[in-house]
């Protein structure tokens, strides 16, 4: 496939995303596709071993088959002609919900701690979920040489331990082949690479090791069967979490590529490409080895590994310097702070709204708005008058009584009233606070929809003082 590769150009060009250096064969996946097969073309010739472990289970293998076979077909597809993301992962979902129509589900959530939760309708979509998180996690992982395959071939194996001598031998036979073919395919791909998995590659293994490890986890005599591959893929999926949270925290499209996966990081302190390949199989071999003491001890030390694994992630994101802790405290506090701050100022302008329809003149209005200039730490506010029938307004805060707008951010608008344009409302508040006041875009709210609306043609008219500036 090497060969084949650079033959017909089918080639992973470097570009600024990326690390490797040259131009690399990148249709690895279609060995890795043979490499599985093969094994299973030989066991099919032992009728004894193969075909009545088939017959037993022809429903999940037939549902694992036909998924793996439509994320590598599009993971073909991506590699001879590239694909957008949107598309793929809606070949991914298709591919999961093939799976799960087979029999390939997450019925029951169970957890170290005791309490049980049958999914019953969120069967479908949680089984998709998990079938796209672990394909995405390992398509993530490779990222550079060799790191996809090892980890294939660590979480493979933990799953061949895990179910050959259980009610699920097919289950460890496919496991095993697919270890085997990754572990071989290391040969070419670890650093410097001489081929790469492509997405046809890293699609496939991620799906069939997802696929895997639900149909290792359906009736295990482990309450929380679920737990040991979330445990053994800990990394590539610790891996993706990051990435969707530091892309949403951003307001990036989640699909949208960058440099700061674990491996980048781990480059950027300094270490190339061999020793950064290492240290994370030393990480993911350390949590396959906690997977099998999962799988040995059953449930009794359960807790205390999630526990701990809960604690060495939060560790392990402060020493990448993906989360600053306590930034990450202040922007809670001050989220909810700001959001009591939004819900009061809400309420507070559906009380003044109603009351607008009570004080017919500006002045008045003016009055009851203040309340909020107040409460949204305002500086100062103007209202301008286009209308020789009605007065222009202004009010100070108590320590801001200099009309000049220095040191200030300003926000102005125009208003309208039944009669046509009014004027216009200017705001200003400290330079000092970063962002807008929480809450001002309701008080915007009010102040365009109800401030002028429904006042007499006639202000002099009304009882009272005439209005004066």
């Amino acid at each position: 496939m090497r060969a084949f590769g650079i033959r017909f150009g089918i080639l992973d060009r470097p570009n600024l995303r990326k690390i490797h250096q040259g131009e690399i064969p990148r249709l690895g996946g279609v060995s890795i596709f043979i490499a599985t097969l093969l094994p299973f073309s030989l066991f099919l010739m032992s009728p004894p071993l193969m075909t009545q472990t088939i017959s037993e289970s022809w429903l999940p293998f037939l549902g694992l088959a036909l998924g793996c076979l439509i994320v590598f077909g599009v993971g073909i597809w991506d590699d001879l002609y590239r694909l957008s993301p949107g598309p793929k992962l809606a070949v991914e979902c298709l591919a999961g919900a093939v799976a799960f129509a087979f029999g390939l589900k997450i019925d029951l959530i169970t957890n170290p701690f005791g309490f049980q939760l049958n999914l019953a309708w969120l069967s479908g979509p949680a089984t998709i979920l998990w079938l796209v998180a672990v394909t995405n996690a390992i398509n993530l992982a490779d990222g550079i040489d060799g790191l996809a395959a090892g980890i294939v071939t660590f979480a493979a194996m933990i799953l061949f331990f895990m179910t050959f001598a259980t009610a699920h031998p097919l289950v460890a036979f496919i496991a095993v082949a697919l270890a085997g073919s990754a572990l071989g395919f290391l040969r070419y791909n670890f650093y410097p690479a001489t081929i790469f998995l492509g997405d046809s590659g890293s699609l496939l293994l991620g799906f069939c090791l997802g696929g895997l490890s639900l149909w290792a986890s359906e009736k295990s005599t482990i309450t929380f069967a679920i737990l040991i591959p979330i445990v053994t893929l800990g990394l590539p999926l610790a891996d993706m979490i990051y990435a969707v949270l530091r892309r949403w925290s951003r307001g990036l499209p989640v699909k949208e590529a960058d440099r700061e996966h674990i491996h980048h990081k781990l480059l950027e302190m300094g270490l190339s490409q061999r020793p950064t390949v290492l240290l994370l199989y030393g990480v993911n071999i350390f949590l396959v080895a906690l997977a099998g003491i999962l799988l040995v001890t059953r449930n009794s030390l359960a807790a205390l590994i999630v526990v701990f694994l809960g604690l060495a992630l939060i560790l392990g994101s402060r020493l990448l310097g993906y989360f600053r802790f306590s930034r990450l405290l202040v922007a809670v506090r001050q989220g909810l702070q700001n959001s009591q701050q939004v819900r009061y100022i809400s309420f507070r302008t559906r009380q003044i709204a109603r009351s607008f329809d009570k004080v017919p003149t500006l002045e008045g209005r003016w009055d009851l708005v203040q309340e909020l200039f107040v409460d949204l730490e305002f500086t100062r506010a103007v209202f301008q008058s286009e209308n020789s029938s009605y007065p222009s307004l202004t009010w100070f805060s108590l320590d801001h009584q200099e009309p000049s707008s220095a040191g200030e951010v300003t926000l102005a608008f125009r208003l309208t009233g039944d009669q046509g344009p009014m004027g216009s409302i200017q705001i200003n508040w400290s330079q000092n606070r970063i962002n807008i006041p929480p809450g001002t875009s309701r008080l915007v709210t009010l102040l365009s929809n109800e401030f002028c609306r429904r006042l007499p043609n006639n202000p002099s008219a009304l009882p009272g003082p005439p209005p004066t500036t």
